[in-house]
This record gives structure tokens, C-alpha cells and sequence, in this order.
């Protein structure tokens, strides 16, 4: 097994925490998933997916040290070519928008829904999008499952960035 390899504040600059506040906790990337499960284990931490598109999963575990620091262990698993290219052909892109006081607020969310039709596939879509932005957004701008109203759900494919069809 490989050890894992440290960085500060993330490989690409501070970690944005699922609260929005950005943090300065010791980082670490792990070579592959193992190193980071045999990690979890060891600080008694639990493996969670913080990041996920149709090319790649993001995978996570955090701790703290004895000092009260917070410690990350994180590996990012790139899907294979042909089972991307699946996953995309599946991925939805899903608007949102809300108002929050006298501001629209927009969010826009991939997800890959499952279901046996295309009205199904696309519903779906609207209910885990919905559900991803009021959970993940509701402290900061107020995002809830009831004030989200859905302007665009299309496939990833037929995406074309500024170009809504409703």
C-alpha cells in the first residue's frame, strides 16, 4: 500500500467545506481507494463521495487530531472512457432558480436519474437536482424543494450553455 501524499489547503488552493466556508485543513490524496479506506480506518473516519459528474467520483474522509486540526484524506476515481461516455449519455442538466430576498438566485445541478422512460428520466432529474440545491444551499441563500422552480432540464448531450429551451 502507498502513503498517501499531503498538501495544505487542498492540491488546488483551500477546500470550499459543504457549509461554503472556506477551511485550511491538512489534505491529503490518496493514490487510490484502498490507501484511503486503510486511512479512514486508522482515524476512525467514515468514506463519503463529496464530488461526482459522469467522468469522475470524488471520494472523502475527514478527522481530527488530537490537537482539535482537521485532516482530509480524499481520492478521485476516474471512471473508464466507455462507462463515462455511458454515464453522460444518462446526465440531465437541471436550472433552478429561486428568489432570496429582492435577488433571483440560480443553481444548476448534473445528475444521472434513473427511470424506464424519457418523462420519468427527466422528472427524476428535477426531484435530485431539487433536493441537492435545498440541502446544499438552503443556509446560505435560502434554496428549499418548495420555493425552487425548475426553467431547464436537458440531457448533458444536448446541452448548450446559454441556450434554455423551456
Amino acid at each position: 500500500m502507498s502513503e498517501p501524499r499531503a498538501t495544505r489547503g487542498g492540491a488546488r488552493g483551500p477546500f470550499n467545506s459543504a457549509e461554503g466556508a472556506v477551511t485550511d485543513a491538512a489534505v491529503i490524496e490518496a493514490e487510490n481507494r484502498s490507501t484511503l479506506e486503510a486511512w479512514a480506518r486508522a482515524m476512525h473516519a467514515t468514506v463519503v463521495p463529496v464530488a461526482e459528474n459522469w467522468w469522475s467520483i470524488t471520494y472523502q474522509a475527514e478527522a481530527g487530531l488530537p490537537d482539535g486540526t482537521r485532516v482530509r484524506c480524499r481520492y478521485r476515481y476516474v471512471i473508464p472512457h466507455q462507462a463515462a461516455l455511458r454515464r453522460w449519455k444518462r446526465t440531465y442538466v437541471v436550472g433552478l432558480v429561486h428568489t432570496s430576498g429582492r435577488a433571483r438566485c440560480h443553481h444548476v445541478r448534473q445528475v444521472i436519474p434513473v427511470g424506464d422512460t424519457e418523462p420519468e428520466e427527466r422528472h427524476r432529474a428535477e426531484l435530485i437536482a431539487s433536493a441537492l440545491v435545498a440541502t446544499e444551499r438552503q443556509d446560505t441563500c435560502g434554496a428549499s424543494v418548495g420555493n425552487l422552480e425548475v426553467y431547464v432540464v436537458e440531457r448533458a448531450t444536448l446541452w448548450k450553455p446559454g441556450v434554455a429551451r423551456y
